[in-house]
């Protein structure tokens, strides 16, 4: 009878992990004690309460070697959907008006071998009228990307600088640093700020990417498709970059974004880009 009884609590454990949703797995992840953003890094529309969703979502997520998105609403603090995805891809469904009448963000991770800046993909906000600020938890920092509207020209745009600075950032990186861990810090930096220097530099009221950095606190206050750029650290990659960057009949990373920034008519100098 014992022996019936183990076997009937573990079939029933079973059936409650298989039928466990999304959002009862979030809450059940574990909070680590790690380094945090701060309230005042948040846009002032952002509440206490949001700032806590957001402090819980770092604490459930840094460590985890795949992705998770919720959506949330930035004055109530009020989780509205969540996902889990894998290790650079995560996808949610969002029904027609499935979020009216609540003021919407979003919240996805990077984790550690991701660079953390956005990617094209996540620059999909800029064609979602319902969501106002998209963050991202990235493991070296911390990314808030206000754009409320829909701005179609812009996101067509930017998914284009995205492939090219992605590309062109870690060829600069590979013929300038010797070190590959280098490579991956600087490569996350320069990327980063070449799509900062891109959104930024255009002027559009309610656009703009903004990236904090983590602080180490005291107490622990308390179908879309997100992709991202994987750290590369493949030494045939990092070869083949040093080698396209010392061919002088190839384009080098510099020349390739300035070219870009001409093309699209954007008014930059040359030794702006990748400026130390």
């Amino acid at each position: 009878m014992k022996i019936k009884n183990f076997f009937v609590r573990v079939i029933t454990l079973l059936m409650v992990i298989v039928n466990m949703s999304d959002f009862d797995e979030y809450v059940a992840l574990r909070n680590d004690d790690v380094p945090l953003i701060k309230k005042d890094d948040l846009p002032v529309e952002f509440s206490n309460k949001a700032y806590e969703t957001i402090v819980d979502f770092i604490e459930k997520t840094r460590n985890l070697d795949y992705e998770w998105v919720i959506y949330f609403d930035y004055v109530t603090g009020e989780i509205l959907k969540s996902a889990k995805g894998d290790v650079d891809n995560v996808k949610i469904c969002i029904g027609k008006d499935e979020f009216k009448g609540n003021h919407v963000a979003s919240i996805h991770n990077h984790p550690k071998n991701i660079l953390s800046p956005p990617s094209g993909r996540n620059f999909g906000i800029l064609v979602r009228d319902f969501e106002d600020y998209e963050l991202i938890a990235g493991f070296d920092y911390f990314w808030i990307l206000k754009a409320k509207g829909m701005h179609k020209n812009l996101y067509f745009q930017v998914n284009h600088v995205s492939e090219i600075a992605y590309r062109s950032s870690f060829e600069y990186c590979c013929n300038r640093y010797a070190n590959n861990k280098i490579i991956g810090k600087m490569h996350d930096i320069r990327y980063g700020s070449e799509l900062q220097k891109f959104i930024n530099d255009k002027n559009i009221n309610d656009i703009q990417l903004t990236k904090k950095e983590y602080v180490a606190m005291t107490t622990n206050s308390k179908t879309i498709e997100y992709k991202c750029r994987k750290r590369i650290t493949d030494p045939d990659a990092i070869r083949l970059a040093r080698e396209r960057e010392a061919d002088p009949n190839v384009l080098s990373g510099k020349d390739l974004m300035y070219s870009l920034y001409k093309s699209l008519g954007i008014d930059v100098d040359y030794d702006e880009i990748f400026a130390d």
